[in-house]
């Protein structure tokens, strides 16, 4: 056995308890090694399966020309022994290698989400993108070589069927294949592992902003509560008064989808039907008014008429009567700029606001 070191240590007379220390061309070897190992890209993956396909094809071509025992071991078996299974082997490690990469990924990740997932999401959007497009990557360069690897060793195994001395050609081969299968499928079943992450990260941000949507102004209400010596600010807040609901319930009583068929002798009439005649009955009354120059108080007049009709017909016979009132004439007191007083004009709370006509 040889004995040799990692390390070289070089020590001084002057300054005691210093130490330099160097590594030896095996260590140099070994941490190159493995620094190479981790250095993993497509097309470094593309190299290393391109190597294989070679020797896998010069393989096949000496298995099926046949020969003696020692073209057996020199021309078959020892390409498929030191190259072939090597370049299966560093792939398969550095495959693992990814495997420990995705889990450091996905350690990043739950560390941004457990910070601050609103600034964390373009982060974890760049980490998931770009791990899935590796992975896709790789497994379209492994799919895209696999059948070639495997046909050959295929052809491999036919030529040592009819041989009951190549067994150890046989055994070694079907190892091969076990690997290639095994590297082939982790490539898949990583990108499956990988989506539903992928999904589960997703997933869980909606459900953050979903439950959450008041987080962004409670966090910005504390730091201008803390920061508010030195940014003062002030408050406004308005307390509206609520909205209520002014429709008649009583009109959809005498709906005729809800009360169901009218009696014969019950007339049902349209009020838009004889809204002209309404109009019209209320231009006549008006008319007096202008006739005599008697001054026309809209809200004493809009309260005579509205007290002949049901409330559910009130706020049309408002219009009217306000409709024929402004074409007869003006007020003066319009021209003053002063606001007219609001006065009632039915026993429900409807009001107007008008000057006195006094000028048609």
């Amino acid at each position: 056995m040889v004995r040799q070191r990692l390390l070289n240590r070089f020590t001084s007379e002057i300054t005691e308890g210093n130490a330099i220390y160097r590594l030896t061309p095996l260590g140099i070897g070994i941490t190159d090694y493995y620094i190479r190992q981790r250095e993993f890209s497509t097309l470094r993956l593309s190299m290393q399966l391109s190597i294989v396909a070679g020797e896998l094809k010069r393989a096949a071509d000496a298995a099926e020309e046949g020969g003696d025992e020692f073209h057996w071991h020199r021309n078959v078996f020892a390409p498929l022994k030191y190259s072939v299974a090597e370049i299966f082997d560093s792939i398969d490690l550095t495959q693992r290698i990814m495997d420990e990469q995705q889990q450091l990924v996905k350690d990043d990740i739950a560390q941004l989400l457990n910070k601050d997932w609103r600034a964390a999401i373009s982060s974890c959007e760049l980490l998931l993108s770009e791990t899935s497009g590796t992975l896709r990557e790789l497994q379209d360069t492994l799919d895209a070589a696999g059948d070639k690897l495997q046909a050959n060793l295929l052809r491999i195994q036919d030529s040592t069927m009819a041989r009951d001395d190549l067994h150890f050609v046989d055994r070694l081969v079907f190892d091969l294949q076990s690997k290639l299968d095994r590297i082939v499928s982790w490539g898949q079943q990583a990108i499956d592992l990988w989506i539903g992450y992928d999904r589960h990260v997703h997933k869980f941000i909606r459900t953050a902003i979903d439950m959450d949507k008041n987080r962004v102004f409670a966090q910005r209400l504390r730091q201008s509560v803390q920061t508010y010596f030195d940014e003062p600010w002030a408050l406004t807040y308005a307390n509206a008064d609520r909205l209520l609901d002014m429709r008649d319930e009583e009109m959809a009583l005498r709906d005729e989808e809800v009360t169901g068929e009218l009696p014969a002798d019950l007339e049902f009439e349209e009020f838009n039907e004889i809204r002209e005649q309404l109009a019209a009955l209320i231009e006549a009354q008006l008319a007096v008014y202008k006739e005599k120059g008697i001054p026309l108080d809209l809200g004493l007049v809009a309260r005579e008429f509205l007290a002949q009709y049901p409330r559910g017909r009130h706020f049309d016979v408002a219009r009217i009567v306000v409709d024929q009132a402004v074409q007869l004439g003006v007020a003066q007191a319009d021209f003053t700029g002063l606001p007219a007083k609001w006065q009632p004009i039915n026993d429900y709370g409807a009001k107007v606001q008008a000057h006195v006509i006094d000028k048609y």
